[in-house]
């Protein structure tokens, strides 16, 4: 049985910065170290991105036509299909689903919304921001709820990531 796996956030990023530009594999790569900030979230060789372009290329999230080169190889002009785009904007408007992705994931999603303007990064950070007070309400509960020190310790932790990120949230929306 085939399993069909869905996008990932570096995936789902080369497709939002193709949907802006189609371009070729080596210009894509270029592209992706040249985002504001990504070279903090991310480092990827060449080689990966062009094994991402392919597996993009066979779930019809993208389209590559080669075009015949005279002074350099043939290259693969690549752009985004309707179910890419399809894709990549779905997953721009949601917010993450854990603590744990917000540090690339997020980021990702949060460069794509504010750079069609504020008020699509503003409905992010908001529905965000009620993914961690759902988080928030878990957590307490299970601290409450009891456990040994160390889980007590772990829950706690958690619990100040959480709101930590919440007051980040706030001041981020503050600035928009």
């Amino acid at each position: 049985m085939t399993r069909t796996s869905a996008p990932f956030t570096l995936e789902l990023t080369l497709l939002g910065i193709l949907d802006r530009t189609p371009m070729h594999g080596y210009n894509l790569c270029k592209a992706v170290q040249a985002l504001d900030g990504f070279g903090l979230i991310w480092k990827i060789k060449q080689s990966s991105l062009y094994a991402l372009v392919d597996k993009l290329e066979a779930k019809g999230l993208l389209s590559g036509t080669l075009i015949e080169g005279e002074s350099h190889p043939s290259r693969k002009h690549l752009q985004v299909t309707p179910a890419g785009r399809a894709a990549f904007e779905a997953w721009v408007d949601s917010p993450v689903d854990s603590i744990r992705n917000m540090r690339q994931d997020f980021f990702a999603r949060l460069y794509f919304a504010r750079s069609t303007g504020p008020a699509r990064a503003r409905a992010l950070v908001r529905a965000q921001r009620e993914a961690c007070l759902a988080w928030l309400e878990d957590l307490r509960g299970r601290l409450r709820a009891g456990g040994g020190d160390h889980l007590k310790a772990v829950l706690s932790h958690r619990i100040h990531i959480v709101e930590a990120t919440l007051a980040w949230l706030d001041e981020y929306e503050s600035g928009l």
